[in-house]
């Protein structure tokens, strides 16, 4: 991911960097505005509250799918032409949801928005670091991870509050919005994302690449979890949007700026925080919901949404690093595999615990041990990074990570 050239001054002067953050904001504010709005206008029409998770669940499995095969994708087809097929197979299905409320429709109108969102997501993930210097990777991972954390602060709250007031056509309508920024598409460069030749990574190489994509699948199946539980917990549509709100905010700053960090100071030490501040957060949650005191509900929304938001700059940077240059395409497509496989799984499985087994704050507890098992078993990323210095030839001018 080295820059064509040189740059010292802000990133967002890069034309390239700010049509692709275009595109990728308006293709996860079309996600996000669904994301919590389709259980909950689902669970309207009459479906139960165990199966409404799986209309998620679904668009997030053909988007795992179509991930695992999109490095191929990135190293034969433009740039441009991609995060185009993108917006489009994304944004134009989205007003068809008003059509009908069988499960069948939901689910097959969600599988072809799933190929979309799977392409914008791995294209992005990698051109915008691509078109920074090198020395600057985790800032720019920040700058794609904004343009995906303003619309989890403010579509999926606004989204909820909308259907659980009736206005599902509007989000539906608003849904579209990725074919709008079609017109940003010329100023993305059309050059492929990789060489046309296939690049193995080796044994050691995926293992590497697989801890922090494990890690970031779990703490987005607690993610999935949490915005499918909220809006069908009684808080009203007041209480379930501030929560969302709260969270999505944490997660927006956190991932926009920890870039900045550990491009100076590494990953150990942010990391432990973010492990930390995650596994309180949704012990607080749960204790909120059980409890109905929305204030505990409001600080453990939080502090899990810092986690969720800082983890995902921490693990892109990971896996980029845990690979040599022309392996970056697999590295994007298995991350983003383990971001969205697990905010499937999350709606899925933990809706499913909260609607028939534990209830919603057993879920998030559920939740909240997966995270620590999973994050501490994750450092090990770390160490083998530490120990064998991969990734300098992405970096080479960042210092061995501490």
């Amino acid at each position: 991911m080295t820059a064509l050239a040189p740059h010292t001054g802000s990133l967002w002067q890069i034309a390239e960097i700010r049509a692709v953050f275009a595109m990728s904001c308006a293709g996860l504010t079309s996600f996000s505005l669904t994301l919590a709005a389709l259980p909950a206008w689902a669970a309207s029409a009459g479906h139960t509250e165990s199966v409404v998770g799986t209309i998620t669940g679904v668009m997030l499995a053909v988007t795992v799918l179509t991930q695992l095969s999109s490095a191929r994708l990135m190293r034969r087809f433009s740039t441009r032409g991609l995060l185009v097929l993108g917006s489009v197979l994304l944004g134009l299905p989205t007003p068809l949801y008003l059509i009908s409320t069988e499960l069948w429709w939901l689910y097959l109108l969600s599988a072809v928005r799933g190929v979309g969102f799977a392409i914008i997501t791995v294209v992005a993930a990698l051109a915008i670091p691509r078109a920074a210097p090198a020395h600057r990777r985790g800032e720019a991972i920040g700058i794609f991870g904004l343009s995906a954390a303003i619309p989890m602060m403010l579509a999926t709250a606004g989204g909820a509050a909308l259907t659980l007031n009736g206005s599902f056509a509007l989000v539906a309508a608003l849904g579209a919005v990725p074919v709008a920024t079609l017109v940003a598409a010329p100023w993305v460069n059309p050059t492929p994302l990789g060489s046309a030749e296939a690049t193995g990574i080796g044994p050691v190489g995926l293992l590497r690449l697989l801890l922090p994509s494990g890690v970031l699948f779990v703490v987005t199946v607690a993610g999935g979890g949490l915005v499918t539980i909220v809006p069908l917990a009684g808080l009203g549509s007041g209480g379930a949007a501030a929560a969302l709100l709260v969270y999505g905010g944490a997660g927006m700053v956190v991932r926009w700026r920890i870039g900045h960090l550990t491009d100076r100071i590494g990953h150990r030490m942010v990391y432990l925080v973010l492990l930390a501040a995650g596994v309180a957060g949704l012990a607080l949650a749960a204790h909120g919901l059980l409890t109905g005191t929305t204030a505990t509900l409001y600080a453990g929304a939080a502090a899990f949404g810092a986690t969720y938001g800082g983890m995902q700059t921490v693990t892109l940077d990971l896996a980029f690093a845990a690979v040599p240059e022309p392996g970056a395409p697999t590295a994007s497509a298995v991350w983003n595999a383990g971001f969205d496989g697990g905010t499937a799984a999350g709606a899925a499985f933990l809706g499913f615990v909260a609607g028939s087994v534990w209830g919603g704050p057993g879920a998030l507890a559920l939740g909240g041990v997966a995270v620590a098992v999973m994050g501490l078993v994750g450092l090990l990323t770390i160490a083998a990074l530490r120990g064998t210095g991969a990734g300098a030839t992405l970096e080479t001018t960042k210092e061995t990570m501490p």
